[in-house]
């Protein structure tokens, strides 16, 4: 009976590994034309946390986020951030609240995101560096 336990939770552990999403390094992008510059870990986070609403090479950012349901904001939001997402969004919603920011637009996906970024020319938004290709350039990589 035990082993039949044990092989059952091998098996089960494997399947699990072997089926979960390996994801890349994730990027912060920014239109080609858009001028700026690469930014700094600190840089990013400031940004993403609402403290700052330029970056260099750009007077005016249209900050661009993913949904909760999107793997990229939660790794975003753990490396960038250094929050998990439940307290990531406890803090915008914080900010919300009190009026001392604007939270970023929230896009479903990375595809979604690169092709926003990609049409407007002030946007800066975050994806999985999978899918970067030269209809964006990155300013931050993540890692």
């Amino acid at each position: 009976m035990k082993i039949k336990i044990r092989r059952t939770m091998l098996m089960l552990l494997s399947v699990m590994l072997y089926t979960t999403p390996v994801m890349s390094e994730v990027v912060i992008i920014a239109h080609p034309s858009s001028g700026a510059s690469e930014i700094d870990a600190k840089l990013s986070k400031k940004l993403y946390m609402g403290k700052v609403t330029t970056i260099p090479g750009m007077t005016y950012v249209a900050l661009i986020g993913q949904t909760d349901a999107s793997p990229t904001k939660a790794a975003f939001s753990e490396k960038v951030v250094g929050k998990g997402l439940n307290k990531y969004n406890a803090y915008w919603s914080e900010m919300i609240f009190s009026g001392k920011a604007i939270p970023p637009k929230e896009l479903a996906n990375d595809a979604e995101v690169r092709a926003y970024v990609a049409s407007h020319f002030d946007a800066v938004g975050y994806v999985d560096a999978g899918i970067v290709d030269d209809s964006v350039k990155v300013l931050f990589r993540v890692r």
